[in-house]
């Protein structure tokens, strides 16, 4: 199976994208030692409250191909990440303590959001005080664990599944592609997904140096093959500074690790057609907050500017009345995200509204049988092959062709006005 076809997706928010920083000097720099950082005042080592929130470790445990969290510590030295293994994912955050306040745009919506998190954090965790006025250094990487366990079952719930309808190890033939579950117990994946939040982006681009095969300060989705996971990382100098709000932060991250989770979806053998995991992961962000989309870079050095429109829902009735959407005939057969415009992002995630809104559990088996392996998982499918297996799915699964779904959205979103 080729490697190269694996590798790494960078993922920008779409305010400003910070330069690549020198490649050559990071890895040259020595990190700093590593601050002295508190014990967990929630959980202690407690192995009962442990067991409550469904951590499998605080601390020391394996987080990709040849590396710990050990390892990153003495890599990135001053970074003060405390650690979390949760059931599906391995998390390093070395995010600060934050204020609990409203301020700037979005703030009482994040307040508000934020407090109910803590009110259901404080059932498991008895010393969480969900009147907190700051959240601790620790506090904010529980509530990184939550939302990505959050995540996890939304996305679940999306494809109709569970822990246990996943191999606990491999085993499946790939040659019985309808049958076949996966490499493992993680929606198909041998090890749970990884997520890494750091300060600085020259600490991101000495971690993607060491353990990525490329050196990038930005953030990235990389899949680890020989770990047998797919990593989501950023930093809070991200779009100067745009992650130093928590609910930026959270909503991209969301994104990123919802395009993993579907992109994993019965282990990683090829890509699906780019609108799904597109729109799906805007689907599941926006719930956290419509406010800052994320959109897929072209390459490394794309420094374009993304419009920061972002009342989508308003707009979808009159793109739609004015032939700005592609038809499903051509849209539904792009093959690279990075190529998206603005108006293709929209239309990825108001098709996926629709759908899931209108025959999700259809939706859900047309989700699965665009993850059939192709030859058996051997060699990397041409985006032809990729395109009539989605046809294929569409008419199996949904009853339905490219221009007979275009014609039942347009009725559900206009209501039969005609086209122009």
């Amino acid at each position: 199976m080729p490697t190269l076809r694996f590798a790494a997706k960078v993922v920008l928010p779409l305010l400003m994208l910070l330069p690549v920083l020198a490649g050559s000097l990071l890895a040259q720099v020595t990190p700093p030692a590593r601050p002295k950082i508190p014990p967990d005042p929630y959980v202690g080592g407690d192995a009962g409250l442990m067991a409550k929130i469904g951590y499998t470790a605080v601390g020391n445990f394996p987080f990709g191909t040849g590396h710990s969290t050990r390892d990153i510590d003495e890599l990135l030295g001053s970074e003060p990440l405390v650690w979390i293994e949760t059931a599906h994912f391995r998390i390093g955050s070395a995010l600060p303590a934050l204020p609990l306040r409203a301020t700037g745009d979005g703030g009482a919506e994040w307040v508000d959001r934020t407090r109910k998190e803590l009110k259901r954090l404080a059932k498991l965790l008895p010393k969480v005080k969900a009147d907190t006025k700051d959240l601790d250094q620790w506090l904010r990487a529980h509530l990184i664990a939550m939302r990505l366990e959050d995540l996890y079952t939304e996305v679940q719930s999306v494809l109709g599944v569970k822990d246990a309808d996943f191999p606990p190890a491999p085993g499946d033939s790939r040659s019985e592609a309808a049958s076949f579950r996966g490499v493992g117990p993680f929606l198909g994946m041998r090890e749970k997904f990884t997520v890494l939040l750091l300060q600085r982006g020259s600490s991101h681009a000495r971690y993607t140096s060491a353990h990525c095969k490329r050196e990038i300060a930005e953030p990235i989705r990389h899949h680890d093959i020989a770990f047998g996971s797919m990593y989501w990382g950023g930093t809070l100098e991200t779009a100067n500074g745009l992650f130093g709000s928590d609910l930026a932060l959270h909503t991209h991250m969301v994104f990123n690790v919802a395009h993993n989770l579907y992109t994993c979806y019965r282990s990683y053998s090829h890509d699906p057609p780019a609108w799904l995991p597109t729109g799906l992961a805007h689907w599941h962000s926006r719930r956290i907050s419509p406010r800052f989309p994320t959109y897929d870079r072209k390459h490394d050095e794309d420094r374009e500017q993304r419009t920061s429109f972002w009342e989508w829902g308003k707009r979808v009735p009159g793109m739609m009345k004015n032939d700005t959407f592609e038809p499903l005939e051509v849209f539904l057969n792009r093959h690279n995200a990075g190529e998206f415009g603005i108006e293709q992002h929209i239309q990825s995630w108001a098709l996926t509204d629709y759908l899931i809104q209108s025959r999700k559990d259809a939706f859900a088996k047309f989700v699965r049988a665009c993850k059939d392996p192709l030859h058996a998982g051997h060699k990397w499918p041409e985006p032809s092959e990729v395109s009539r297996q989605q046809r294929d799915a569409m008419k199996s699964m949904m009853a339905t062709t490219p221009a007979e779904l275009d014609a039942a959205w347009r009725l559900a979103v206009l209501g039969g006005k005609a086209r122009k």
